[in-house]
């Protein structure tokens, strides 16, 4: 029996951050806030969820809020210093997940030099670890109960569909595994319509694993 952990990482934006886990540099979840937003503990991220569900062992988790894919924003994921960080103290990961591109969208990122840096990324990854599966989820949106700004987001969504159909274009390329949870068209619950609050990291735990027959 292989008693070895399967180690998993993750790469992301503030949707994936967690106090002591993620960067201390950018943070958005964290047990302080914890009665706030829902999320009080690593085990209620949505990303935690798909790493139990996966028998996985969490490796590193390098997300940063505001940060991008592309070099538009700080702290792009393409970056070589970011995805050398996946690992840790030698030892590498055998799966990663990424989930990030909300931002290029919030700072209007070219969708063509968009599609380049998330191949880019992605081909830095191969290099760095070829022997690495990897996992790339689209892009949508969270939902308000009962204000204006719930309607609103549809039209956000549609933003998306470029960025999601570069996300999607990159994975069949270098071969790796897509998590199209935009093809449910549906949304989570959220804190501001783009950051899950409890209820939210569950269900997008729900629609990542449901995309790639977990569930």
């Amino acid at each position: 029996m292989n008693r070895n952990p399967f180690h998993i990482s993750v790469l992301g934006d503030s949707i994936s951050t967690f106090d002591g886990i993620s960067p201390p540099g950018g943070v958005y979840y964290g047990p302080s806030f914890g009665d706030i937003t829902g999320v009080r503990t690593p085990e209620d991220t949505w990303w935690m969820q798909v790493i139990r569900a996966m028998g996985g062992q969490l490796l590193a988790n390098n997300s940063w809020s505001g940060s991008t894919v592309s070099m538009v924003g700080s702290m792009p994921a393409c970056s070589p210093s970011r995805i050398k960080k996946l690992a840790v103290d030698g030892v590498e990961p055998d799966h990663i997940l990424i989930f990030a591109g909300l931002n290029d969208v919030a700072f209007f990122a070219d969708p063509g030099d968009f599609a380049a840096d998330y191949r880019r990324m992605l081909q830095r990854i191969r290099e760095a670890y070829p022997q690495a599966q990897v996992t790339c989820g689209t892009l949508i949106t969270g939902y308000l109960k009962d204000t204006p700004f719930t309607h609103q987001l549809g039209h956000i969504r549609e933003k998306y569909l470029p960025y999601n159909q570069a996300i999607l274009e990159a994975a069949a390329q270098l071969g790796y595994q897509a998590a199209d949870i935009a093809a449910y068209n549906e949304r989570f619950a959220s804190m501001d319509g783009f950051h899950p609050n409890g209820e939210g990291m569950t269900q997008l735990a729900d629609f990542w694993l449901n995309s790639v027959g977990l569930r």
